[in-house]
């Protein structure tokens, strides 16, 4: 498979192109009736076909699906196989064009998950392998009865992963709207910080907006209920990575990310390429958040003085990795 790219998405109609394929459809929404929506975020699909003769002696399908999630979001997922909107048995799939309907058991809140890939082809006397792989991110929701004189107590917390869920860097501030409209703030009863305080019950739109590196991403908890007299703690666990420079040198100020293979594009001096720069973090020697991916990195000395290239920095789930 390519190498991973981490770009800012919005979460629409179209999360990946390859091979003139889309992803369509995209619904992320939990069994307590909470419709979950991204805006600005790194949520992504990955999609992928490749192609190989087929041996006259194999009677198996034409057609194989391998499905991958990075993180913590899914605890099964299945698909379905579609000619012009019906189902078809992998088996009787023969040469054509088709859509496949992937639906993902969350993980966390339950909850389905799911999404069309479109452009499935399948040639003649040829195997067709296609490898989805989804990177969103998990919603966890505790509701706790908390007695507070008929108010909903509420905390916003932002985990960078499973196994980081400290509240340093990262926070998730909530801002409340009446379902369906989203043009006027309602302010809460009670504001303890940023990220917590008493509402009114009722039926809210809760934006959740993180601000990562100067980058405001924005999840939409739409349709969330919040009864009187409980504490609902919502989390948002980010799957993401960390990456930090640990080469030593007290010059290196910044560090600038992007795809995999740019810095091979460029000739003479490094220097930063603005219209393909992903994120930039302005103290690298901190663990920064960071999508999965694989990325050129630009470190920026004495505040853009002298630009170095160091290439292929692998980003994984969970995992920090280290500029050198």
């Amino acid at each position: 498979m390519k190498k991973l790219l981490s770009v800012l998405f919005l979460q629409s109609v179209v999360i990946l192109s390859l091979f003139s394929q889309t992803v369509s459809d995209y619904s992320y929404k939990l069994d307590n009736g909470i419709n979950v929506k991204m805006d600005h975020c790194w949520n992504q699909v990955w999609v992928q076909q490749t192609y190989a003769p087929i041996n006259t002696a194999d009677k198996t399908p034409a057609l194989s699906v391998n499905i991958t999630s990075l993180g913590d979001i899914k605890s099964s997922s299945s698909f379905k196989l579609l000619s012009a909107g019906k189902e078809v048995r992998m088996q009787d799939a023969g040469a054509g064009t088709y859509d496949l309907r992937l639906s993902f058991k969350l993980s966390g809140k339950p909850g389905i998950l799911s999404f069309v890939a479109n452009n499935i082809i399948i040639k003649p006397k040829t195997k067709t392998a296609v490898s989805i792989t989804l990177y969103d991110y998990q919603i966890l929701i505790d509701e706790i009865p908390t007695p507070s004189n008929g108010l909903t107590n509420y905390e916003s917390l932002i985990y960078r992963s499973r196994n980081n869920t400290n509240q340093d860097l990262y926070f998730g501030v909530p801002s409340f709207y009446a379902k369906g409209k989203h043009d006027q703030v309602i302010a809460p009863s009670e504001v303890g910080s940023n990220t917590k305080g008493k509402i009114k019950s009722g039926t809210y739109d809760v934006l959740i907006t993180i601000g990562i590196s100067g980058q405001a991403q924005k999840v939409w908890l739409e349709n969330f209920i919040m009864k009187p007299d409980v504490k609902y703690k919502f989390a948002v666990n980010l799957n993401a990575g960390g990456i930090t420079y640990t080469g030593g040198s007290k010059d290196v100020k910044a560090i600038h990310l992007y795809p995999a293979g740019t810095s091979a594009k460029q000739t003479g001096t490094p220097a930063p390429v603005k219209n393909l720069e992903i994120i930039k973090y302005d103290n690298p020697a901190l663990l920064n958040c960071c999508s999965p991916g694989t990325y050129d990195v630009l470190l920026s000395y004495k505040n853009g003085t002298k630009y170095e290239w160091k290439k292929n920095i692998a980003v994984t789930t969970g995992t920090k990795a280290e500029v050198k």
